[in-house]
Protein backbone atom coordinates (compact mmCIF):
# COMPACT_ATOMS: atom_id res chain seq x y z
CA UNK A 1 0.00 0.00 0.00
CA UNK A 2 2.85 2.37 0.79
CA UNK A 3 4.40 1.70 -2.60
CA UNK A 4 1.07 2.52 -4.28
CA UNK A 5 0.82 5.84 -2.38
CA UNK A 6 4.42 6.68 -3.18
CA UNK A 7 3.90 5.85 -6.84
CA UNK A 8 0.69 7.92 -6.96
CA UNK A 9 2.27 10.87 -5.14
CA UNK A 10 5.36 10.74 -7.35
CA UNK A 11 3.20 10.66 -10.48
CA UNK A 12 1.21 13.68 -9.36
CA UNK A 13 4.38 15.59 -8.48
CA UNK A 14 6.00 14.63 -11.79
CA UNK A 15 2.84 15.74 -13.65
CA UNK A 16 2.76 19.18 -12.02
CA UNK A 17 6.51 19.75 -12.32
CA UNK A 18 6.51 18.59 -15.95
CA UNK A 19 3.48 20.72 -16.77
CA UNK A 20 5.16 23.80 -15.22
CA UNK A 21 8.40 23.17 -17.11
CA UNK A 22 6.56 22.65 -20.42
CA UNK A 23 4.50 25.82 -19.90
CA UNK A 24 7.60 27.91 -19.21
CA UNK A 25 9.51 26.48 -22.15
CA UNK A 26 6.50 27.09 -24.40
CA UNK A 27 6.11 30.67 -23.18
CA UNK A 28 9.80 31.46 -23.66
CA UNK A 29 9.77 29.89 -27.12
CA UNK A 30 6.70 31.86 -28.23
CA UNK A 31 8.12 35.04 -26.74
CA UNK A 32 11.37 34.53 -28.62
CA UNK A 33 9.65 33.74 -31.92
CA UNK A 34 7.16 36.60 -31.77
CA UNK A 35 9.32 39.34 -30.26
CA UNK A 36 12.86 38.89 -31.58
CA UNK A 37 12.59 41.61 -34.23
CA UNK A 38 9.99 43.85 -32.58
CA UNK A 39 11.08 47.44 -32.03
CA UNK A 40 8.54 48.95 -29.64
CA UNK A 41 9.89 52.50 -29.44
CA UNK A 42 8.71 55.11 -31.91
CA UNK A 43 11.41 57.48 -33.07
CA UNK A 44 10.33 60.88 -31.94
CA UNK A 45 11.94 63.41 -34.20
CA UNK A 46 13.61 65.85 -31.80
CA UNK A 47 14.09 68.30 -34.64
CA UNK A 48 10.36 69.03 -34.78
CA UNK A 49 10.50 71.53 -31.92
CA UNK A 50 13.66 73.24 -33.14
CA UNK A 51 12.38 73.64 -36.69
CA UNK A 52 9.02 74.76 -35.34
CA UNK A 53 10.81 77.42 -33.29
CA UNK A 54 12.77 78.53 -36.32
CA UNK A 55 9.59 78.87 -38.37
CA UNK A 56 8.09 81.01 -35.61
CA UNK A 57 10.79 83.61 -36.22
CA UNK A 58 9.75 83.82 -39.87
CA UNK A 59 5.98 83.84 -39.29
CA UNK A 60 5.74 87.51 -40.34
CA UNK A 61 7.44 86.87 -43.68
CA UNK A 62 5.58 88.52 -46.53
CA UNK A 63 4.24 86.47 -49.41
CA UNK A 64 6.36 88.33 -51.99
CA UNK A 65 9.61 87.21 -50.29
CA UNK A 66 11.61 84.69 -52.40
CA UNK A 67 11.78 82.22 -49.50
CA UNK A 68 8.07 82.35 -48.67
CA UNK A 69 7.06 79.29 -50.72
CA UNK A 70 10.01 77.30 -49.37
CA UNK A 71 8.98 78.25 -45.82
CA UNK A 72 5.43 77.09 -46.51
CA UNK A 73 6.78 73.80 -47.89
CA UNK A 74 8.85 73.31 -44.71
CA UNK A 75 5.83 74.15 -42.56
CA UNK A 76 3.65 71.71 -44.51
CA UNK A 77 6.15 68.86 -44.18
CA UNK A 78 6.64 69.65 -40.49
CA UNK A 79 2.90 69.41 -39.90
CA UNK A 80 2.77 66.08 -41.76
CA UNK A 81 5.61 64.77 -39.62
CA UNK A 82 3.95 65.90 -36.38
CA UNK A 83 0.65 64.31 -37.34
CA UNK A 84 2.30 61.03 -38.34
CA UNK A 85 4.21 60.84 -35.05
CA UNK A 86 0.96 61.44 -33.17
CA UNK A 87 -0.77 58.78 -35.29
CA UNK A 88 2.00 56.28 -34.54
CA UNK A 89 1.67 57.01 -30.81
CA UNK A 90 -2.10 56.45 -31.01
CA UNK A 91 -1.58 53.17 -32.89
CA UNK A 92 0.87 52.02 -30.24
CA UNK A 93 -1.52 52.96 -27.45
CA UNK A 94 -4.47 51.23 -29.07
CA UNK A 95 -2.34 48.14 -29.70
CA UNK A 96 -1.44 47.97 -26.02
CA UNK A 97 -5.13 47.74 -25.13
CA UNK A 98 -5.74 44.69 -27.32
CA UNK A 99 -5.84 40.97 -26.59
CA UNK A 100 -2.83 40.02 -28.72
CA UNK A 101 -0.49 42.27 -26.76
CA UNK A 102 0.11 39.66 -24.09
CA UNK A 103 1.98 37.62 -26.71
CA UNK A 104 3.42 40.19 -29.11
CA UNK A 105 5.26 43.45 -28.50
CA UNK A 106 4.23 46.38 -30.68
CA UNK A 107 6.56 46.60 -33.66
CA UNK A 108 7.11 50.22 -34.66
CA UNK A 109 9.76 49.50 -37.30
CA UNK A 110 7.44 50.41 -40.21
CA UNK A 111 6.42 53.64 -38.49
CA UNK A 112 10.08 54.46 -37.83
CA UNK A 113 10.94 53.96 -41.51
CA UNK A 114 8.13 56.31 -42.54
CA UNK A 115 9.23 58.87 -39.94
CA UNK A 116 12.84 58.68 -41.15
CA UNK A 117 11.70 59.25 -44.74
CA UNK A 118 9.58 62.20 -43.68
CA UNK A 119 12.50 63.68 -41.73
CA UNK A 120 14.75 63.33 -44.79
CA UNK A 121 12.16 65.15 -46.91
CA UNK A 122 11.85 67.83 -44.23
CA UNK A 123 15.61 68.31 -44.15
CA UNK A 124 15.73 68.69 -47.94
CA UNK A 125 13.01 71.33 -47.82
CA UNK A 126 14.76 73.07 -44.94
CA UNK A 127 18.01 73.12 -46.91
CA UNK A 128 16.28 74.80 -49.86
CA UNK A 129 14.68 77.31 -47.50
CA UNK A 130 17.98 78.15 -45.76
CA UNK A 131 19.76 78.55 -49.11
CA UNK A 132 17.06 80.93 -50.29
CA UNK A 133 17.32 82.92 -47.06
CA UNK A 134 21.12 83.13 -47.39
CA UNK A 135 20.77 84.13 -51.04
CA UNK A 136 18.33 86.91 -50.15
CA UNK A 137 20.68 88.21 -47.44
CA UNK A 138 23.75 88.13 -49.72
CA UNK A 139 22.04 90.14 -52.50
Amino acid sequence: MAAFLMYGGGSVAAYFVGKNVLNRVGNYTLDYLLNTNARPEIKDAHIVKSIGGMLETYRTMRSDHPGYEAMMAVRSQLNKLKSYIELAEVKKESYSQGYFTRFRTYDASYDNIVIENMVEELMLRLEVFSKLMNFKESV
